[in-house]
């Protein structure tokens, strides 16, 4: 048995230097190109945006309410609303003192002898509270009157609180998480439609400018093809990173982090992976049908199908959000290429059977290996064709 020499192990290595050498040139001309440098940087900000709009908004919600009390109930209702917390509280002797209060703008609103007074119509919530506040301070005085002690009104004022039994464990506040899964979607469709549009492009653009011809005399037609993919995909992930980067950084600067979903950490590693599965199957396929024609303006309508494809995708994935138990659903989320978005999408708002998920992966790494396969060999046969539109069935027979 002879030993492999350096000579024999050559052809593997110029191989996947060809690779990386077609990557590294993507990344390169795209990646550090000014129009992806100024849309990276305007997402990021919006993503920052995003992150900090709960806290801009309700920047107002921590200060105290200005609460003025007069009458017999003011001692009980100022103890209910210190129960309650988030009210600064100032007792009146009168009525009246209390009504001024408001006046002047020195509370908020008052209540006194079961009037409330306040400037303009007071917030629902606020009104909501002032009323349980008032009607358990009516109770805590009556019984007062009545004789009980203070541990007998306190027994009386403090009822058992309701048990709370969850049915289906492990499942989070379903508005949240119905957001989260809106946002691994809207994630996922762009992070696929970007670089499958690029890709393609890309490919029409080295077959018009004939500079195709000279990279294919020192490199095969699938180093390209899979450089084109590994690069772009590079730069998509990158991106993805940086837009999940700042969102979690201003999320925790802001305090908003403690509020997400339990899952979502485990939920944004799960779509990385679904993503470059993705990636392979249209990115591919993107290529291969990119070589079909010679000039950029028909590169719309090979891409057609695919951007249906995306699109109808990510239709079921918002159709998922609302009804991820049902059939339809179910079956979206496990047949390719719609399971690409869907079902990161159905695992982040509902708890998906293990078989389901394992089934889903595996016909779509199935799929994506097809359409490696497929858009391998249109890119093969197709990438020197100069002239009108080549057909998929022409194409397919066309010498490699």
């Amino acid at each position: 048995m002879s030993a492999q020499t350096p000579e024999t192990r050559a052809p593997e290595t110029s191989r996947m230097r060809g690779l990386m050498l077609v990557a590294g040139r993507e990344i390169r001309v795209r990646g550090l190109s000014k129009a992806n440098l100024v849309s990276l940087i305007v997402t990021v900000v919006i993503v920052g945006v995003l992150a900090a709009l709960p806290t801009i908004l309700g920047g107002g919600d921590d200060e105290a309410e200005k609460i003025g009390l007069a009458g017999t109930n003011a001692t009980a209702m100022e103890s209910q609303l210190n129960a309650m917390g988030g009210f600064d509280i100032t007792m009146y002797d009168s009525a009246g003192e209390a009504e001024q209060a408001v006046e002047d703008g020195t509370v908020d609103t008052a209540v006194a002898d079961g009037t409330l007074y306040s400037e303009e119509n007071p917030d629902q919530g606020l009104q909501t509270q002032l009323e349980a506040a008032w009607q358990a301070a009516t109770v805590q005085t009556n019984l007062a009157e009545a004789g009980l002690s203070d541990a007998e009104i306190a027994t009386a004022l403090t009822p058992q609180p309701l048990e709370t039994v969850t049915l289906a464990e492990g499942e989070s506040d379903p508005v949240t998480s119905y957001f989260t899964g809106l946002v691994i979607s809207i994630i996922m469709f762009m992070m696929l439609m970007t670089p499958v549009q690029y890709i393609a492009m890309g490919v029409v653009e080295e077959k018009s400018s004939r500079i195709v011809e000279i990279l294919l005399t020192s490199l095969k037609p699938w180093q390209l093809l899979g450089g084109k993919v590994i690069g772009l995909g590079v730069i998509s992930l990158v991106n993805l990173v940086a837009m999940v980067a700042v969102g979690l950084g201003v999320s925790a600067a802001t305090g908003v982090l403690a509020d997400l979903p339990p899952g979502t950490a485990s939920a944004a590693v799960s779509t990385i992976g679904w993503w470059l599965i993705a990636l392979v199957l249209f990115g591919t396929l993107a290529g291969g049908v990119g070589s079909l024609v010679s000039r950029q303006e028909e590169s719309g309508s090979v891409l057609t199908p695919l951007i249906m494809s995306l699109t109808l995708s990510y239709i079921g994935a918002i159709f998922t959000l609302n009804a991820p138990t049902s059939t339809f659903a179910q079956v979206l989320s496990i047949v390719p290429p719609f399971s690409a978005i869907t079902m990161p999408t159905r695992m982040a708002i509902a708890t998906v059977p293990t078989w389901e998920i394992l089934l889903s992966i595996g016909l779509l790494v199935l799929a994506a290996a097809g359409a490696l396969a497929l858009g391998a060999q249109l890119y093969k046969r197709s990438v020197l064709y100069t002239g009108s539109r080549l057909k998929l069935t022409e194409a397919l027979r066309r010498a490699a």
